[in-house]
Parts: structure tokens; C-alpha cells; sequence
């Protein structure tokens, strides 16, 4: 894909007008179509009520299908979640009792505390060079009955490599937070044996916060029975019997109330303004850019915590520098978007930013040198 084509996409984003946005990791701004997806959903709401509810409720279900698809999974394995704090703490409700955890001090809080509070046994790998390694996971894996991992770390970018670590995994369960990859990597829960995976709508994936999704192994809906339930998950979701559970071997059951027509609907409008574009063109375009970020801020001789070998690399792109708040701070004046984070400073370009905008941002930092 050419310069005229990304130029072409960066039309969907406002934003692009005043602002030089750098960090998606933080979160994403919507696209235009994203926008106007929810406009309408609230349109509807406020000229038809109620009427549209059977509509809404099937697209929700379509929506789902396309999530299935996404992840390479079923849509009975799919359900919509608020956060990536609610589906991790889905997946612990059901599995906490089976043993112990193993992770890493990487990991955003969202991935470890529902585990704590729930007084799980937790064992924190430290990275070595800013990874993660599978030897050092298969040196650990006889302590631990769960594998939580991030596909990608909040703090520095690194990639775990989930297809080899689900070789490794055993019987064991493997948990992943794929926030970080959602919206700019390929996601595919089958090649990689996960049992479980979250991911919050409002990075990589442009959907606004308040969304997300949850996957849930179709063995482990059957073997697993949720503290919570609502009206909403039982069998027959138009149930009004109040004595009664019966609750349905999906993934779903975890959507307790009304549905949130449009966090959802946000979610799909973003699920296929993506898919559009292609997720492996969206992966190349944005690594093309960090490639691009890490050569122009190594010449201004500025460290790269970030692990620079191609199969460990993402979106994301940490630096040290001195004084990282107050650096922060002071490109924010200058209408330039990043973030302070693990060892320095977190760039994270998506596929509309463009080369000069990384100039730009480069140039400033000539002077705080």
C-alpha cells in the first residue's frame, strides 16, 4: 500500500488537524466512521425507544460472529465485556481455584490484581533484556497451573510469542491480555491454544472506552460455572420466570443485563473499519513506522529499552530519557501526544501517523538533549 493510500485513511481522523498523536497505547481516537456508527445508535434511542430492540439484537449477534472470526474462534466462545479489569476477573471467577499463577513484572495491573485479591499464588518472572523468555517459562512452568502473559507489554513493547508458548503449556491454562495487540495484530486463540483472552476496545482498537471482549474456551464454558449471573444469561435471555437459573453454555451467560448497544456497536463499526483496511496491512504499515522511529531516535543517541529483534517487536517504542514527566509535559504544549512509561518515554504509533510527524517529534526532543 502506498504514501496516497495512509494519507487517504488519515482523512477519518480529526484529530490529525490540531494534534500530532502519538501514543496508542495509551488510547486511540476515533475514526470517523466509528463516530458516526454511535450517532446513529443514539439517533435510533432517541426517535424510536425501545422499538429497535429486536434489531439491535441481532446485530449484536452479527457483530459477534465477526469477533469469532477476528480471533479465529466461535461466537458461543465470545462475549462483550466493559474492560479488560471485568473479563480478566470473568476468567479468574472460573479457574482461580485450579492453581497457582505464572507471569511476569511487566504486566499492567488489569492482568494481576484480580488474582491477588482473590489470594491466588502468583510467581513474577523478571525479564532478562526486556523479554520474557520461554525458557525461562519452561523453566518455571512445574509451579504454576495458569499462564497469564500479555501478547504485548504496556511498558516496553516486547511480543511474547504465544504460538510456542502454547506448545509448551501442557495441560496448564494459558490467560491472555491482548489489549495491547488488539486492533494492530493479528489475533488467532486456536494457533496459539489459549483458553482465555481479553482485550479493552480503546487503544489500537479506535472503539472509545466502556468496551471490550472476552474469550472463554468452549471445554471450560462446560466444565466452569460462573459466581455471577444475571437475567440475561440464562438459556432463553427473554425469560421473565424469576425462579428459575438454567443458565446457557456460552460465553455470553457473562453479559448479565441489557446490552450496551453502543459500546457494541462501536466495537463492530471498528471491528470492520479495520478489517478493511486488513490487519496484517495495519501490522506491517505500523512496524514499518517504529522501524522508522527507532533508527531516527538511536541517531540522536538515545537508548531503546524496547527488545529490537523483529519477532519480539509491536506497536510500541520506550526510550530512555532524563526527566521523562517533565519532557512529557512539555511536547503536550507543543500539541505532541506520548506517554511516560516503564524505563522512559512510550511512543506507539497507528497506521495514519505519518513519517514527518515522527520528524517533527524528533526534532523537538533535539532540543531537550
Amino acid at each position: 500500500m502506498n504514501k496516497r493510500y495512509w494519507l487517504r485513511l488519515r482523512k477519518d481522523f480529526p484529530i490529525t488537524e490540531r494534534w500530532t498523536y502519538l501514543d496508542h497505547a495509551a488510547a486511540g481516537p476515533l475514526p470517523r466512521p466509528v463516530y458516526e456508527e454511535v450517532e446513529r445508535t443514539y439517533w435510533d434511542a432517541v426517535h424510536y425507544g425501545d422499538v429497535r430492540w429486536p434489531a439491535w439484537l441481532e446485530k449484536r449477534e452479527a457483530i459477534r460472529e465477526k469477533f469469532a472470526r477476528f480471533i479465529h474462534a466461535e461466537p458461543q466462545e465470545v462475549a462483550f465485556v466493559h474492560s479488560t479489569s471485568e473479563g480478566m476477573n470473568l476468567i479468574a471467577d472460573l479457574i482461580a481455584r485450579e492453581g497457582s499463577v505464572l507471569t511476569n513484572t511487566l504486566e499492567f495491573p488489569s492482568s494481576t490484581v484480580p488474582w491477588l485479591h482473590r489470594k491466588v499464588p502468583v510467581h513474577f518472572l523478571e525479564p532478562e533484556a526486556g523479554k520474557i523468555s520461554l525458557a525461562q517459562i519452561e523453566k518455571n512452568l512445574a509451579q504454576a497451573k495458569i499462564i497469564l502473559t500479555s501478547y504485548v507489554q504496556y511498558q516496553n513493547g516486547f511480543r511474547q510469542d504465544l504460538e510456542a508458548l502454547g506448545k509448551i503449556k501442557g495441560s496448564r491454562y494459558l490467560v491472555v491480555n491482548a489489549t495491547q495487540a488488539f486492533g494492530v495484530l493479528p489475533l488467532n486463540v486456536r494457533q496459539w491454544k489459549a483458553d482465555f483472552l481479553c482485550a479493552a476496545s480503546y487503544k489500537w482498537f479506535m472503539a472509545g472506552h466502556g468496551g471490550g471482549i472476552l474469550y472463554i474456551k468452549k471445554d471450560w464454558i462446560e466444565k466452569f460455572k460462573p459466581s455471577f449471573a444475571g437475567w440475561r444469561s440464562r438459556a432463553i435471555e427473554e425469560n421473565f420466570d424469576n425462579r428459575s437459573v438454567d443458565l446457557r453454555e456460552q460465553a455470553s451467560r457473562s453479559e448479565y443485563g441489557c446490552p450496551t448497544f453502543p459500546v457494541i456497536f462501536a466495537l463492530g463499526a471498528s471491528l470492520d473499519y479495520l478489517t478493511r483496511i486488513g490487519i496484517d496491512a495495519i501490522e506491517s504499515r505500523v512496524l514499518e513506522l517504529t522501524d522508522y522511529a527507532i533508527e531516527r531516535l538511536s541517531d540522536l543517541g538515545l537508548e531503546i529499552v524496547t527488545p529490537l529483534e523483529r519477532k519480539y517487536r509491536s506497536g510500541i517504542v520506550v526510550f530512555k530519557m532524563k526527566d521523562p514527566e517533565q519532557v512529557v509535559k512539555r511536547l503536550l504544549k507543543k500539541k505532541i501526544f506520548v506517554s511516560p512509561r516503564g524505563a522512559g518515554i512510550r511512543i506507539a504509533p497507528h497506521f495514519y501517523n505519518q513519517f514527518s510527524e515522527i520528524d517533527r517529534l524528533i526534532q523537538i526532543l533535539k532540543d531537550e538533549l
